[in-house]
């Protein structure tokens, strides 16, 4: 994900100099990825541990709707993923819901801590960005066909 990040489009990994070659280089990102990850795992996974359950069933409610409308594009069968897709996606993001209203209340009541925050704000991005992205892929599958 590190070469990806910092790869300039169109450009090699390998045609990097400066910081840019350092990140990519994969012992590099590596190390970093893992120092991350311990660091989060030792000290506060909390802050982003109730999140994390919604985030990961959303992912499974983006790939229904991206397999749905993918199948529906291709002129097959796609009805077998309209109910699991909207089962996931109003279970996810009323979970999401749920989860951002009670972090309004924290500050509301004067919790006004960096976790709660962080949860408040990724909470109504995730939110945000799924209710696009289920109103594109809707308009995919429902709107009118293009013949070819």
């Amino acid at each position: 994900m590190f070469q990806e990040l910092f790869t300039p489009h169109g450009m090699e990994a390998s045609d990097l100099t400066g910081w840019r070659a350092v990140l990519v280089n994969p012992w590099v990102a590596t190390i970093i990825a893992v120092v991350l990850g311990v660091g989060l795992g030792m000290t506060g996974y909390q802050l982003v541990w109730p999140l994390f359950g919604a985030a990961n069933q959303l992912l499974a409610a983006l790939g229904l709707l991206a397999v749905c409308a993918w199948l529906g594009n291709a002129g097959r069968n796609n009805k077998m993923f309209y109910v699991p897709m909207a089962f996931m996606m109003v279970v996810t993001l009323t979970s999401l819901a749920l989860t951002v209203w009670a972090k309004i209340g924290l500050l509301a009541a004067g919790t006004m801590d960096a976790a709660t925050v962080l949860q408040l704000v990724i909470g109504v991005l995730l939110m945000v960005f799924a209710v696009i992205l289920a109103v594109k892929g809707c308009k995919t599958i429902f709107g009118k066909k293009r013949v070819a």
